[in-house]
């Protein structure tokens, strides 16, 4: 004989069981946020700069790696290799050499807007980095991934500050 207080008690376990499984396929279907830093959201498409004493690299997505050559002008050069992944929906950089020159910023942009990736003293990297991965754009009004149109990347010398 089932009492109430029993249904009761299964029906909770069940709606929290299903809870639960909402929750995980939620967070499974979410972007990977693999980042070093979380991204910054810009409304748009952001004009591809860099501030003074940066180099700027802007790149258009591709299906396979890609690698560049990037001086700053009397401060230090390096490779830099972009791949993108996932359908040109996801990517990441590493620097070659490292302690020539670092990354400062990177912006990826990707249906409507960009998401802006910021590595200096307030996100624990003040010298820049030279290598990150899971670099996406934000999701469209849709609620799907958008493609990368075009990355940005801001290069300065591996010693600033």
């Amino acid at each position: 004989m089932t009492t109430r207080s029993t249904t009761r008690a299964w029906t909770a376990r069940l709606a929290c069981a299903g809870v639960t499984t909402l929750v995980a396929l939620g967070v499974a279907a979410g972007p990977a946020l693999a980042a070093e830093v979380p991204p910054v959201f810009i409304p748009g498409h952001p004009a591809a700069a860099c501030a003074p004493g940066q180099q700027l690299l802007s790149v258009t997505a591709s299906n396979t790696p890609q690698t560049f050559h990037v001086a700053i002008p009397g401060d230090g050069s390096g490779d830099v290799t972009l791949t993108f992944s996932n359908g040109n929906k996801e990517m990441a950089f590493s620097i070659a050499q490292p302690n020539s020159i670092a990354v400062r910023q990177v912006t990826v942009a990707g249906g409507p807007n960009a998401n802006r990736y910021i590595y200096d003293s307030n996100t624990g990297f003040p010298n820049g980095i030279d290598s990150d991965s899971g670099l996406f754009p934000p999701l469209n009004p849709g609620g799907q991934m958008p493609g990368i149109g075009r990355v940005d990347l801001c290069f300065v010398p591996d010693n600033y500050s």
